[in-house]
């Protein structure tokens, strides 16, 4: 059966400015039809880019234009500051009903959480008793919330991810693995196998160099490469995923200068065809 890739709202998003109205200066219906025409069959929204889709489009009609491109998985992203207190816990708030509202229309397969890059002192207790309740509304519109794990977080790996997701793993929560954040932050790959079905919730593709060039955040923001162009033992992180029991579509997440630089159909086309062929 043929790899099912999602075109994740980085690798798409072309020039787009980092910030909070972050959005693509393309248009949704151009993203999703060279989404399609590369081969991908599922595409990522991102809420700031999605509130300006939906300021243009009804969801009935962005379902229709999925659907007209063969992009039949939804990835959502990304929500921060969910146990935060204060104005950016309102946004939080904010940001998780949207998201909740979009995968209940769309059918998203998985909404993506963090935890904070600025050194906020939450406790484990705090986080997994929140996250428990982001995985019931998940699981009630049919989703999953996935915590990922990222080394210069306030999660920074998988034994902490886990003590959050809790008893939620598989029941509307679950664990977000991508290749770069489990690369650079050295979780190993034997622990990843060996996880109990129904944990891993979403897993996404990328390529770097092992060593890290100037700060992680700069690095992770800028110089992801395409997948089989950096120093990542892709396959076996695949085998490792696999082995944990995850089936579900890949996605395809190239953060960087150069793809930003990309147009529109070479950023679709290259990102897609690197990655299916890691599963050839």
């Amino acid at each position: 059966m043929p790899v099912e890739l999602i075109g994740c709202y980085w690798t798409l998003a072309g020039n787009y400015v980092f910030g909070a109205d972050d959005h693509s200066p393309w248009s949704f219906r151009a993203r999703a039809e060279a989404a399609g025409r590369a081969g991908y069959t599922g595409f990522g929204f991102k809420q700031a880019d999605l509130r300006r889709i939906l300021a243009c489009h009804g969801y009935a009609e962005i379902r229709a234009i999925l659907a007209g491109n063969g992009l039949r998985h939804v990835e959502l992203e990304a929500l921060f500051d969910w146990c935060a207190d204060g104005p950016a816990r309102h946004q939080s708030d904010a940001d998780c009903q949207l998201l909740l509202a979009a995968a209940a229309e769309l059918g998203a397969h998985h909404i993506k959480a963090a935890g904070d890059f600025g050194g906020a002192d939450w406790s484990i207790e705090r986080m997994h008793d929140a996250f428990q309740q982001l995985a019931r509304e998940a699981r009630a519109v049919g989703s999953v919330i996935t915590l990922e794990p990222i080394a210069f977080s306030n999660i920074p790996d998988l034994d902490t991810a886990l003590a959050i997701i809790g008893a939620s793993a598989g029941r509307g929560g679950g664990l977000m693995l991508d290749s770069w954040h489990v690369t650079r932050g050295g979780m190993p790959l034997e622990r990843i196998a060996a996880l109990p079905p129904g944990t891993i919730g979403g897993a996404e593709l990328d390529d770097g160099t092992l060593a890290t060039v100037g700060s992680p955040i700069a690095d992770t923001l800028d110089r992801r490469r395409l997948c089989g162009d950096g120093e990542f033992d892709l396959p076996a992180f695949i085998a490792a995923v696999r082995a944990g029991g995850y089936d579900g579509p890949w996605g395809v997440e190239i953060i960087s200068a150069e793809q930003r630089a990309r147009p529109l159909e070479a950023a679709a086309q290259l990102s897609c065809t690197s990655a299916a062929r890691l599963f050839a």
